[in-house]
C-alpha cells in the first residue's frame, strides 16, 4: 500500500475543499464558518482517502487475478 500517495491526496483534497468552503461559508454568514469549513474539508479528505484505498486494493486484487489466469496452478 502506498500510504504516502494516500496521505498526499487526502491533504490536497482537504486544502482544496477548505479553500472553497471557507469563502462560501463566510459569504453566507454561517456561524462558525471556519470550523464548518474545516469539518467539510475533513469529510472530503476522508472520502478521498477511502476512495484511494479502495482503488489500490481493487487494482491489486485485479492484478493478482490476472496473474493467476496467466499462470494457473499445476495440479499434480
Amino acid at each position: 500500500m502506498n500510504w504516502t500517495n494516500l496521505l498526499e491526496r487526502a491533504a490536497w483534497t482537504f486544502l482544496e475543499a477548505f479553500l472553497v468552503a471557507l469563502p462560501s461559508a463566510v459569504t453566507l454568514e454561517v456561524p462558525g464558518a471556519g470550523w464548518v469549513s474545516a469539518l467539510l474539508a475533513a469529510a472530503c479528505a476522508g472520502l478521498s482517502a477511502l476512495k484511494t484505498l479502495l482503488v489500490e486494493l481493487v487494482g491489486r486484487r485485479l492484478a493478482e487475478m490476472k496473474q493467476e489466469d496467466e499462470h494457473p496452478a499445476q495440479d499434480a
